[in-house]
């Protein structure tokens, strides 16, 4: 029996807003060609401190049945409002977290507000409001998150705040402090206190990495393996596709995290959607257990996932090992909006939902 459902479809997660409120906004904006661009996907991060960037342009006329985007730039060239849509439909279903991101800026703050697609103000990741501080060349230096009354409060992995120190070496140096001003982690999965990023001459973040005073750090915490973690190296391409994820310790040997991969590889089509992603251990051999080694994905037309399949290393249907899905199947209204979420085991027999 099918089941109404909302989609969930969120690749790394992330950020976004809410209002313009100030009445020191110092943004114009219009809704002109030069000021609106559409994008099929957004340019993976791993940090709150990087810019919001589209990736695969499409054209305005192409905006009106292709899932895509909508970045609204004032004349400075910054992004006022990232808008997830199709035509002038707001959809719930954005990597960025959010159906709509509205941004303002003062002098020395940049702040984001976050709505859903009803155009209602929503959390993103637990907060209301994201306060970035701004040196004098505009870059951000520091994150404070707010509830819905403007109250300081931590997010959902129990950050209060950010800070952020651009190096002599180049690196941007991060930490993060909970409501106690005590340092805490990235969160419970990735178990680091102080990061370091690098980027490519594209602006493309490459590494990201563990540092303790001064010097790259192993963490060898229940979560991070039997050889410890120290950093995260990303492969990406000239358009923007993240092809590959994988994570070290000190001297370079794979590690597992705790979901109990160490690298996994994607693949793209010519529109930037991902259509197979595979996972690795630390001895670089195909992930197993109680995991699903490779996942394929398929779109309609609009850009929306419609299947997503769960493979053995052989690229044969496999249930899996923890829920008995071997294939999700989305449905959505003509509107973009998702409608259904059917499941099957490998034998394509549906699996209904529990009461």
């Amino acid at each position: 029996m099918k089941t109404k459902r909302s989609l969930l479809l969120t690749i790394t997660l992330t950020i976004i807003g809410f209002g313009l409120i100030s009445c020191n906004q110092t943004q114009k904006s219009s809704n002109t060609e030069e000021n609106v661009k559409h994008y099929r996907h957004i340019l993976f991060s791993e940090t709150v401190f990087d810019d919001i960037k589209g990736t695969y342009p499409v054209t305005a006329e192409g905006a009106a049945t292709i899932n895509t985007y909508k970045f609204t730039y004032d004349d400075e060239g910054r992004p006022t409002s990232i808008e997830f849509v199709r035509g002038n439909e707001l959809l719930d279903y954005s990597s960025t977290g959010a159906a709509k991101i509205v941004i303002e800026y003062t002098d020395n703050q940049e702040i984001r507000h976050f709505f859903d697609k009803n155009n209602e103000p929503k959390l993103s990741r637990g907060v209301y409001k994201y306060v970035f501080d701004l040196n004098e060349k505009g870059i951000r230096t520091g994150l404070k998150f707010y509830d819905k009354e403007g109250n300081p409060v931590e997010n959902d992995n129990k950050i209060a705040y950010y800070t952020w120190e651009k190096l002599e070496d180049g690196l941007i140096k991060e930490n993060r402090y909970n409501l106690n001003d005590e340092e805490t982690v990235l969160n419970e999965f990735c178990p680091f206190y102080e990061l370091r990023f690098s980027y490519d001459q594209d602006g493309f973040v490459e590494r990201m990495a563990n540092y303790q005073a001064d010097t790259l750090y192993n963490c060898t915490v229940e979560n991070c393996g039997d050889v410890g973690v120290s950093y995260f190296l990303f492969d990406i391409d000239e358009k923007g596709n993240l092809l590959e994820f994988s994570v070290h310790n000190t001297v370079g040997q794979y590690s597992n995290l705790y979901f109990g991969w160490a690298r996994f590889a994607s693949k793209y089509d010519e529109n930037g959607n991902v259509t197979e992603t595979a996972y690795y251990d630390q001895d670089n051999e195909f992930l197993s257990g109680k995991a699903v080694p490779v996942r394929q994905y398929k779109y309609d037309e609009h850009g929306s996932v419609t299947e997503v399949l769960f493979l053995d290393k052989d690229r044969n249907l496999m249930d899996h090992p923890s829920t008995g899905f071997a294939v999700i199947k989305y449905e959505y209204q003509e509107n973009g909006q998702p409608s259904d979420t059917l499941r099957f085991d490998k034998d394509m027999e549906l699996i209904a939902d529990e009461a």
